[in-house]
């Protein structure tokens, strides 16, 4: 069994894959995701799916609930306990029967932190098999075609968060494994969407420096200092200022270990 949300939403079991149907039950199966078979009290549920729960909120979940759950016994049978509702004194609490394993979030944010504890380890080779096995888990935006609440999304953009700062370590992982330029243009890709990411403009500045590219290392630092200073407001951090210094004075031992200080 596999539910998965970091992409489409959809539910694999033996039976084949089903792509879930209908914007609030999507979201209400993301927040049972993100609980990772933990209880989620009613009230917390209409306030995931809903900013202003309107007077029907407790029907209509009720409904999604009762979908959701014709949704995984149409997928497999053997799915038809897994949405479970627990009674209790402040009202039902619902949550999703789903081991760690079977959950791509959960699995993502295994791997992301097992990946950073090799990284730490100076086991870069198998930091890069790691990372690379969490990004893999994304097929694509989170919590889209989705009933969400700004609190829900918040929750997504987290993930999206800690999504980013996995590309990143991976990029530093590649740059101690030896590579350079030919990681400039994933760099690139995640700084079109994420411009204020300094860790990023590091990696740039080291993968032009190492692969022989200095004026291009340099450029880059030029290009981080205006866009933060422009945009934010903010001067660069004293790391990012010491590379440019590193660079400047052709210390090519620094630009190699300094990957350690940024990826942190």
């Amino acid at each position: 069994m596999q539910f998965r949300m970091l992409g489409r939403i959809e539910v694999e079991a033996a039976g084949g894959v089903t792509d879930v149907s209908s914007a609030p039950v999507r979201g209400l199966l993301v927040a049972l995701m993100l609980a990772e078979g933990r209880c989620i009290p009613m009230h917390q549920l209409l306030n995931s799916l809903w900013d202003k729960p309107p007077r029907s909120a407790r029907n209509n979940l009720r409904l999604h609930v009762a979908r959701l759950r014709r949704q995984l016994y149409a997928t497999s049978p053997l799915l038809k306990d897994r949405l479970a509702m627990e009674p209790g004194d402040g009202g039902a609490s619902y949550r999703l029967r789903a081991e760690p394993e079977e959950l791509d979030v959960s699995i993502f944010r295994r791997l992301s932190l097992r990946g950073e504890a090799e990284r730490q380890a100076n086991r870069p080779q198998e930091a890069e098999v790691t990372l690379a096995q969490a990004l893999a888990l994304w097929r694509g935006p989170i919590c889209q075609n989705c009933t969400a609440s700004e609190e829900l999304r918040r929750q997504a953009e987290t993930l999206e968060e800690l999504r980013l700062t996995v590309r990143e370590r991976l990029s530093a992982v590649r740059l101690t494994l030896g590579h350079t330029t030919d990681l400039v243009p994933e760099i690139h890709d995640l700084l079109r969407g994420a411009p204020f990411r300094e860790l990023s403009y590091a990696n740039l500045m080291r993968a032009r420096y190492l692969g022989g590219d200095v004026d291009g290392a340099l450029r880059t630092c030029a290009r981080a200092e205006k866009v933060l200073r422009c945009e934010l407001g903010i001067d660069l951090s004293a790391d990012l200022r010491d590379l440019r210094c590193a660079m400047l004075r052709r210390d090519t031992d620094y630009v190699r270990r300094t990957g350690t200080l940024f990826a942190g």
